[in-house]
């Protein structure tokens, strides 16, 4: 996907981006090498990396997404609120419209494809490809 570097702190902190026309604060994997490096105000080729939380319930990611949603919400910072619908298993994929998500849950059973969760990202970075 293309995005588009607004600002950054620098390596390992906080970067704005802009995907789709819209903001994203991320982890900022995309400084790491001086040369290829994006510049700000410049568009490149992305890809997502994330950091889950790993404490949440099976009831809180099943009963997460009423409302059937896919997308992202900023709780603070790189922290996110994901919601989305599980579209496979083995292993178990999330679109959740900007970003596919794997490993979210584990399971083998094919009745959760089709079913809408929410989970949270505690650290939503990304890097230059």
């Amino acid at each position: 996907m293309k995005a588009k570097l607004l600002s950054t702190e620098g390596t390992y902190l906080e970067a704005l981006i802009e995907i789709e026309g819209c903001e994203y604060c991320v982890m900022d994997e995309l400084t790491l090498d001086v040369e290829s490096m994006p510049k700000v105000g410049e568009a490149f080729e992305f890809e997502f990396s994330s950091m889950l939380d790993e404490d949440e319930s099976w009831e809180s990611i099943f009963q997460g997404n009423p409302e059937k949603k896919k997308c992202l919400e900023q709780i603070e910072g790189w922290k996110y609120r994901a919601f989305g619908e599980i579209i496979s298993i083995n292993p178990v994929k999330v679109d959740c419209g900007v970003l596919v998500e794997e490993d979210v849950i584990y399971s083998h059973d094919s009745n959760v494809v089709g079913e809408f969760v929410a989970f949270t990202i505690s650290r939503l970075g990304g890097y230059a490809i």
